[in-house]
Order: C-alpha cells, then sequence, then structure tokens
C-alpha cells in the first residue's frame, strides 16, 4: 500500500509536466512538417523546458534551425540529441553537417570518429567525411572516403561521384573527371545533378580538346633609341665618346619563344620555356650594340592550400656585335602566399653566376656570384585581369674585379589596367639604388672623379604601353620607356628614351 502511494505521488509530482512536454513536442513536430518554422522554435523550446533531457526534442529544433539557416544553433541542440540518454543516433550526421558549414572542421572529424566508431549511418557519414576532407584541402583522401560511401549506398553514388569529379577537376586530372561525370550521367540521366554533370563535361571535353602542352610566340617590331651607346649626359672629355654622332638610331628586333606547360596532376605543375632575342640597329657607328640573347628556363612548382612553391632555374647567354659576351646562370626559390582573400604575398632568394666572355682589365672584371632577396605584394582586379605588384629586392654582387662589387636596393611597380575587352594599359617603374664597395681603380681620368672614391650610381626608369589584341593570339605592343642613370662617376651618367612599336602572334 506504501508502495502504491509513493508512485501516486511520483505521477502526480512529475506527470503532468512529462505530459505537457510530450504536447508541446508533438505540435512543435507536427509545425516543423508543416514548414511552420517560428511556431515549432516556440513549442519546441517549450518541450526542452519542459523535458531538458528529451534528446528527440533536442533533435527536432535542431532541424528546425538548421532550416532557418541558424546553424550554429542547429549545432547547440544536435550536440545534446546525440549526448542526452538516450541518444537520437540521426543526429550525428545532422550534427556533423553544420559544423560542416560553420568551418568548424577539427570538432566535425572528431564527431565522425565517434559515428564511425558507433556505425551510426555508415555511408552518409563517409560522404560528410569526404566533404570535410576536401575542404581542409585533402583531395586523395577525400576520393576515398567518397568512393567508399557509394560503396556502402548506392543511392549516394550520384552525388558522391559528382563530388570526385570536381576533385579531380582541381587537380587537373582532367580526363578522370570526365569518367566520373559519366558515372553520374549513368546513375540517373534525367536528374537535376545529370543536368550540371552533362554541362560541365561539356566544358571538360572543350578544355582538352583546346589545351596545348606546347606554345610559340613570334614577334617583331621597330625601335627608336635616343641613345644608343649610353652616351653621359655631359661631356667627359674622351673625344670619341664626347663627338660619336651615331647614339641615336632606330633598330629591327624580332623574338621567337617557346613554352611547355604540360598537364600535370596537382599539386605539382612545371613550365618550361625557351626564349631568342634580337635587336639590329639600322645604321653602324664606331660604338655598335647589335644584340644576341638566348635564354632557357624551367620552373617546377607546388601549390598548396594557401599558395605555390617554385623553383625557377635559368641561363641566358648574350652576344653583342657578332661576338660572345656574356653567360648568367640563375636559381630562385619562390614563394607567392595568400595573405588575405585577394590578397598574395610574394617571397624569393636568389643566387646566380656571370661570366664575362670578353677578356679585359682584371680591375673591372665583371665575372662572379650574385645574391639577391626580395618581397612583394600582388594584388588581382577586374576579375583577374588587372594586376598591381609591388616589390622591394635588396641585390649583392660579388665581382672578380674590384670596381664592380656592390649592393644595392631596387624598388619596383606594375600595374596592368583592361581599357576594353582586347586593350590592356601597362604601367612600370623601378628604382634601383646602387653603391659600389670598393674605392675604385681610376681617378683623374676624363669622365672619372678627380681623386679617388666610391661609385654611386641611382638609376630611375619607368615605362607605359598597351597591348592590343587584333585577332586572336595576335597582339599590338606599343611602348615608351625612360632611363635615368645619376651616377658621380660621369662616363655613367646618362639619359635614355626608347620608343617600340611591335606584334606578336602567339600559336
Amino acid at each position: 500500500m506504501r508502495k502504491v502511494g509513493v508512485l501516486l505521488l511520483a505521477f502526480l509530482l512529475f506527470g503532468a509536466p512529462l505530459r505537457a512536454a510530450d504536447n508541446f513536442l508533438g505540435k512543435g513536430i507536427e509545425e516543423f512538417k508543416a514548414e511552420n518554422y517560428e511556431e515549432a522554435v516556440d513549442s519546441l523550446k517549450k518541450a526542452r523546458e519542459q523535458n531538458p533531457r528529451s534528446s528527440i526534442a533536442a533533435f527536432y529544433l535542431g532541424l528546425v534551425y538548421k532550416q532557418m539557416g541558424q546553424y550554429r544553433d542547429a549545432a547547440q541542440h544536435f550536440r545534446d540529441a546525440v549526448t542526452l540518454i538516450p541518444p537520437t543516433t540521426d543526429a550525428y550526421v545532422e550534427l556533423i553537417e553544420m559544423l560542416y558549414n560553420l568551418d568548424e572542421l577539427k570538432e566535425a572529424k572528431e564527431w565522425i570518429a565517434r559515428a564511425e566508431s558507433e556505425k551510426v549511418k555508415p555511408s552518409y557519414v563517409a560522404f560528410l567525411k569526404g566533404l570535410v576532407l576536401t575542404k581542409e584541402g585533402k583531395g586523395k583522401d577525400a576520393i576515398t572516403a567518397f568512393g567508399r560511401a557509394k560503396e556502402l549506398d548506392s543511392s549516394i553514388a550520384q552525388a558522391a561521384d559528382f563530388q570526385i569529379a570536381l576533385l579531380y577537376a582541381k587537380e587537373r586530372r582532367l580526363q578522370e573527371a570526365r569518367e566520373s561525370l559519366k558515372n553520374v550521367l549513368a546513375i540517373d540521366p534525367n536528374s537535376e545533378l545529370a543536368a550540371f554533370a552533362r554541362e560541365y563535361e561539356n566544358v571538360l571535353t572543350k578544355t582538352l580538346q583546346a589545351y596545348r602542352a606546347w606554345r610559340f610566340t613570334v614577334g617583331t617590331g621597330y625601335q627608336y633609341d635616343t641613345n644608343v651607346i649610353s652616351k653621359p649626359s655631359a661631356d667627359i672629355g674622351i673625344p670619341t665618346v664626347d663627338a660619336a654622332t651615331g647614339e641615336r638610331d632606330g633598330s629591327i628586333f624580332g623574338s621567337f619563344r617557346i613554352d611547355y606547360i604540360p598537364l600535370m596532376s596537382a599539386p605539382f605543375s612545371l613550365n618550361a620555356q625557351y626564349a631568342l632575342y634580337t635587336n639590329n640597329y639600322l645604321h653602324s657607328p664606331a660604338y655598335k650594340n647589335d644584340t644576341l640573347v638566348q635564354s632557357l628556363s624551367v620552373t617546377p612548382a607546388y601549390t598548396f592550400s594557401r599558395g605555390v612553391l617554385s623553383l625557377p632555374i635559368a641561363y641566358s647567354h648574350v652576344w653583342l656585335n657578332e661576338r660572345e659576351y656574356m653567360n648568367t646562370a640563375l636559381v630562385r626559390p619562390s614563394l607567392n602566399l595568400i595573405l588575405l582573400p585577394g590578397h598574395i604575398g610574394q617571397f624569393s632568394a636568389g643566387y646566380g653566376k656571370r661570366e664575362m666572355l670578353r677578356p679585359g682589365d682584371p680591375d673591372e672584371d665583371r665575372d662572379g656570384e650574385i645574391y639577391s632577396l626580395s618581397a612583394g605584394y600582388l594584388y588581382p582586379f577586374a576579375g583577374g585581369n588587372g594586376v598591381f605588384n609591388l616589390r622591394y629586392e635588396y641585390t649583392k654582387e660579388d665581382t672578380q674585379g674590384r670596381n664592380w662589387d656592390n649592393s644595392g636596393d631596387r624598388v619596383s611597380a606594375s600595374l596592368l589596367v583592361p581599357l576594353a575587352e582586347k586593350v590592356s594599359l601597362i604601367l612600370s617603374g623601378d628604382a634601383f639604388w646602387q653603391r659600389y664597395r670598393n674605392v675604385h681603380t681610376i681617378s683623374g681620368a676624363p669622365g672619372f672623379p678627380a681623386s679617388p672614391e666610391r661609385r654611386r650610381d641611382d638609376i630611375y626608369s619607368g615605362s607605359a604601353g598597351l597591348s592590343w589584341e587584333l585577332y586572336k593570339g595576335l597582339r599590338l605592343i606599343p611602348q615608351y620607356s625612360h632611363t635615368r642613370a645619376d651616377s658621380n662617376f660621369p662616363i655613367y651618367d646618362y639619359r635614355r628614351d626608347i620608343y617600340s612599336l611591335g606584334v606578336e602572334y602567339t600559336f
């Protein structure tokens, strides 16, 4: 009799609140199914207040907040739904999805691990795991997770194959991406996802057909140079230099370039280039300055989530007046790093070696090693068609001839501005402050200081030009450039203007 009294007392104390909570829960679920989300929130909140240990109430309140786009609130109630006793296991999938949407990937992976250990909806959990790994930039692991998801449940195979196709495309594995898209179409050709996959496959097909690993560029043009021989700004007392009349001259220049960019699987890429440049002046002054330059470069690169790490290696060989003049070799490890969305930092360190091929005064020997450090800022705009670039570089030249040992600071900027659909303006500027470390061995001679001192050069240059695409691959390039070299050695002090008009065709 006493036991019956205790049960009756418990019913009187707790039965009414539990019945009220059940009423609020039932009403909340009905409002949720009717898509009356504001009313559902009110009812389900009251259900949770009346019965805080109801995982079902927590689960449905999470679903309502999910439909309202309030992912953080939804996640909190889904957490309760999987931790209350007994847990609502369906909440695992919902919680992981909310954490994915909130970019809280570390916690999402923790709940994925718990769901896997408890074998909760393995196929859906594997699919969500693939999404999380994709967002983390772990494409290979994501493909494995999506593959497992479609093996476990054929009903999500189409969505999994589509995600795999996107990952293959991102990794530049375009042929494999096409095969995955074909799987999407084969599963259900009439679905909305299949329609999108069909369009995407057409784009990939056109990309593969249009892609060329080898590209060739030829160019030619006319150039007018106001100071072919870098004649000093004032007379220096050397008759042959002061009286030179051929310092202004026109020339015909030509260029030929081969680019090889194979389609490699991410994160690796390669760019190799051979270039030939010639410039032949139309007259033959006492100081002829015809040039021929050949260069070869190879740039392997590794792309990661926040940037690109590359290793440019370059070699060039210069002929001057039909005679070998100079060789240079350079390696420059470089890092392009995304600092903020749309803002890129550039950092590099370089080592080069220069060999002059004409013997002369040992003190004037420019053979040596060149070291450099640089930092820059790159800002693309106008949908990537415009670019602003600012760079600082420190250089040090350790030469065999004591007169050419120097270090310098360079600041440069460039701007590419699209003016019209096929016309762009190109502006650039450069300031180079060069300081020579040793007292020069020549003094008192024409063009040199009266007493021994160190050489100092401040070199300023700027250019403005247009790039006008007349026809696909064919560009017209007018350009003007100015150089002012301000030196405390009169023989190295000069001004120079160059006007050019060229055409270039890439095929």
